[in-house]
């Protein structure tokens, strides 16, 4: 990472590749065409061989032709936008977007044990289908045994991970104070999610009257 000034803890990273409703995967083909995909993932937190991500797919295609080649997942989160008036009157130059974004490097291994398969389609099922409505899947139901034995599970292990956190930490105390304020006054949806984050990652920066600060006064 170019600024280690926004590098996120191994422990947020992780937390964010969990949240992340969408997963993106970048690996090549065994001729060396890129492939990318948006992929559903689950969070294995206690695997044999350490925590990894985990999807499905069919057991045919390019995506199944990429099975043991090098890859990277890649997950983020926009916190805010930002437009330049936060920060300036007149240039356009200081409008950017406040962001969070996490990135994996690995391999793409199968799962090919019935019981872990099952258990990453569980994961997936109480993830995106938390109120249940069916079956608990097991290996061995003959509700799910086919369906199980069909279906591709990969997984990446999570040996190599960089997130990144872009909230701020460039700028100086009084421009942090000043977007604080910015955000409390605009008050769109996710902007008071945005005013406490950015506060985490600029606790040097003192707080504006609206948000009980003295503005460094």
């Amino acid at each position: 990472m170019r600024r280690e000034l926004f590098r996120m803890s191994r422990a947020q990273a992780e937390a964010l590749l969990a949240r992340a409703p969408i997963v993106h995967l970048a690996t090549t083909t065994p001729d060396g065409a890129p492939v990318l995909r948006a992929v559903h993932g689950v969070m294995l937190a206690d695997g044999p061989d350490g925590p990894a991500v985990a999807f499905h797919g069919a057991p045919a295609g390019e995506k199944a032709d990429c099975i043991g080649r090098p890859c990277v997942l890649a997950a983020d989160e926009i916190i805010a936008p930002i437009p330049s008036y936060f920060v300036d009157p007149e240039r356009a130059c200081p409008a950017t977007t406040l962001y969070q974004s996490v990135q994996v490097h690995g391999t793409l291994d199968e799962v090919t044990d019935p019981v872990a398969k099952a258990a990453v389609l569980a994961g997936l099922m109480a993830r995106y289908q938390p109120e249940g409505g069916h079956v608990p899947i097991s290996a061995h139901d003959p509700l799910y045994r086919s369906a199980v034995r069909g279906i591709m599970i990969v997984r990446v292990l999570l040996t190599h991970v960089d997130g990144k956190a872009k909230l701020g930490q460039n700028r100086k105390p009084h421009e942090i104070t000043q977007l604080l304020e910015r955000l409390h006054q605009r008050g769109l949806p996710g902007d008071a999610r945005a005013i406490e984050l950015v506060r985490a990652a600029n606790p040097e920066a003192p707080l504006p009257p609206c948000l009980g600060g003295d503005g460094g006064r």
